[in-house]
């Protein structure tokens, strides 16, 4: 099967929905291991071209959003939730209104199902107290470190390629 784009899906019991926001605990994290995030949607599937096997939801993470615009993205996003509730929130999305949250959006496997444990969708009236609850955790200063010593390297690598040249 080809990967498809799936915006509602069944998992353990839960229909996940692109645009609803979940908590969960995630087996396989790096920064966050009880995300808070808001679903686009999951992807399933086979690559044609190489074969694997595609099995996660990609979602924005709210603790990967500087606290500065977390809770006022939150605002906005319910706004919009509340007046269209059947969601599309796709990686297009999130580049043309939010093109500063391209750095949140994070995947999470599903297969295994153990990596991913203890789902619940965030009620809407209960969405910015959960959002105000991840204040203590912001990891979007490690993206920007990290997205930096990347950079570093680039440049670090064209300049010793350039001088490579000249010998």
């Amino acid at each position: 099967m080809a990967i498809k784009r799936v915006f509602k899906k069944r998992f353990k019991g839960v229909t996940v929905r692109s645009g609803y926001v979940y908590t969960f605990k995630y087996q396989a994290w790096e920064n966050d291991p009880k995300p808070t995030v808001v679903m686009l949607y999951a992807l399933d599937g086979t690559h044609p071209r190489t074969g694997n096997q595609w099995r996660f939801f990609q979602g924005i993470n709210m603790t990967y959003i500087p606290r500065t615009i977390r809770k006022q993205f939150i605002k906005d996003w319910l706004i919009h939730l509340q007046k269209t509730k059947n969601v599309k929130f796709t990686w297009e999305v999130v580049m043309k209104k939010y093109p500063r949250l391209k750095h949140s959006v994070r995947r999470y496997f599903f297969k295994p199902n153990y990596y991913i444990k203890d789902l619940k969708e965030v009620p809407l009236d209960k969405i910015e107290d959960v959002v105000i609850s991840t204040w203590s955790k912001d990891f979007s200063k490690k993206v920007k470190t990290s997205l930096l010593n990347k950079f570093k390297r680039v440049i670090q690598n064209r300049d010793r390629a350039k001088k490579k040249r000249k010998k």
